[in-house]
């Protein structure tokens, strides 16, 4: 079975797209449920799959209620994307060899080394400086005590800003500084991590924090999967520390995140205490692949570490839509920014894009 599925990802399915390929073919057809079921997934996750393998030709649906799936015949399928792809190979070679001909400017790679104690803190401050919405930051005394005056700043132009400082025992003048400036919490000890708006990440090892000089070394990365990847690493660590001064303060709203795991833990906080939340959503149309905007009251947050959804619930004017993070597929809309109210300083419901 795992070359199977080795051999199905060679072809352009991810893992659970070829799970769920393969299952589909033993059953012959069925629908969502009756899938999810065999695999041992959420209904909601199947259909996403399905989705997708539809579009990539696995699969057909027949209409109906409640709609059935069924596998198309592998010998079909694969056959028609060798075709396709021996097509594409040859476009391609005669494409690329053109450009070998040509001058052409190089593209600046979307991740850097950058060396030394100096040009690692000159980085930092250049990523506080281009906030606009959000910083997350995970740091320890030496490093925060250089980037204060540029948070401050960050502050005053009304970035939200998240603060994991370790070392736990901290002074008190630091600490009466940093609850000043967003909400903190104390770790024992972690990676340096600095995110600002999810966009640009600086990253340093722990283990290399430690022993900072001019051959110490920090990545530096404006590639998406790479700071989801590290936003992850942030929140982790932010779940399990001790918490300073990181409370609701229904009185701050509306704000806005690019975190949407923060603004989660927020409104379900904003919830379970008996406010009315309404959001705005900015992200990408998971099924139509193109922007869309969302707005609507709060209906639902799941939270579910074991399953790894992380979603809301939305009713807008365009009915119940479901919004993931910025890597969500199995949800309608995959969220960039989330901009959130409580009660009546709420929007219309509504929609865009």
């Amino acid at each position: 079975m795992e070359d199977i599925l080795s051999d199905l990802e060679s072809f352009g399915l991810t893992r659970a797209e070829a799970r769920t390929y393969i299952t589909l073919l033993s059953l012959g057809e069925a629908t969502t449920s009756v899938v999810a079921h065999k695999i041992g997934l959420h209904v909601s996750q199947i259909y996403g799959i399905l989705e997708k393998l539809e579009r990539k030709g696995f699969v057909v649906k027949q209409p109906g209620r409640p709609v059935v799936y069924r596998a198309i015949e592998p010998g079909v399928v694969l056959s028609r994307i060798v075709k396709e792809m021996d097509s594409k190979k040859d476009r391609l070679i005669k494409q690329l060899s053109s450009i070998m001909q040509k001058e052409h400017k190089a593209e600046v790679p979307p991740i850097w080394v950058v060396r030394g104690s100096g040009k690692i803190v000159s980085s930092a401050r250049d990523i506080v400086d281009k906030a606009s919405i959000d910083i997350l930051l995970s740091t320890n005394l030496v490093i925060f005590e250089s980037l204060i005056d540029r948070l401050r700043k960050a502050r005053e132009r009304g970035v939200n800003i998240f603060l994991l400082l370790f070392p736990y025992k901290m002074p008190d003048n630091m600490l009466k500084t940093a609850t000043s400036l967003g909400r903190v919490r104390l770790y024992k000890k972690s990676d340096f991590i600095l995110i600002s708006d999810s966009s640009y990440c600086l990253y340093v090892q722990h283990a290399i924090l430690n022993t900072l000089r001019e051959r110490g070394y920090a990545i530096l990365t404006e590639e998406p999967s790479l700071v989801d990847l590290f936003m992850h690493n942030f929140i982790n660590r932010w779940s399990s520390s001790q918490p300073v001064n990181d409370t609701v303060d229904p009185s701050l709203f509306p704000s806005t995140y690019t975190c949407h795991r923060l603004a989660l833990s927020d409104i379900k906080w904003l919830l379970d205490h008996g406010f009315k939340v309404m959001v705005e959503v900015r992200g990408r149309d998971t099924r139509r692949n193109k922007e869309r905007v969302i707005s609507g009251v709060v209906r639902e947050v799941t939270m579910d570490a074991e399953e790894g959804r992380y979603n809301l619930l939305i009713e807008s004017r365009g009915g119940l839509i479901r919004a993931g993070g910025i890597d969500a597929y199995a949800e309608d809309v995959a969220a960039k920014v989330i901009k959130v109210w409580v009660n009546d300083s709420s929007p219309a419901k509504g929609e865009s894009g």
